[in-house]
């Protein structure tokens, strides 16, 4: 299996997701073709449905990197996203990566002597 026929559940897809949803979309192929349709519609407005539900709370229910900075989280954002691209993507995702820590690094230096 190629890297663009994998597939990992995500985050946000465990919040829409369920044993239930789960077994639905597994039967769909062997239900009689004229019914797949409406029941893959149905499993997806689901979906939909509990997506839009996670943004109802005022708590986040989605929020990984809770008090985190913009850097931090693009870290974290990108080491997520890494094992689903490709080779020469994931090269780029590295590249990036090592970029902004170093920028890290390098503004932490210069915070560290503002106050000495």
């Amino acid at each position: 299996m190629s890297m663009e026929q994998e597939f990992t559940t995500t985050p946000f897809d465990s919040h829409l997701q369920d044993r239930t949803l789960q077994l639905i979309k597994t039967a769909i192929p062997y239900i009689p073709y004229q019914r797949q349709r409406m029941l893959a519609t149905a499993v997806k407005m689901m979906e939909l449905s509990r997506a839009n539900s996670l943004f109802e709370h005022k708590e986040p229910a989605l929020q990984m990197c809770e008090g985190m900075n913009t850097s931090g989280r693009i870290l974290q954002m990108l080491d997520a996203i890494r094992p689903l691209c490709t080779q020469s993507d994931q090269s780029n995702i590295d590249l990036i990566t090592n970029m902004l820590s170093m920028a890290d690094l390098y503004g932490g230096m210069f915070r560290g002597q503002e106050g000495a």
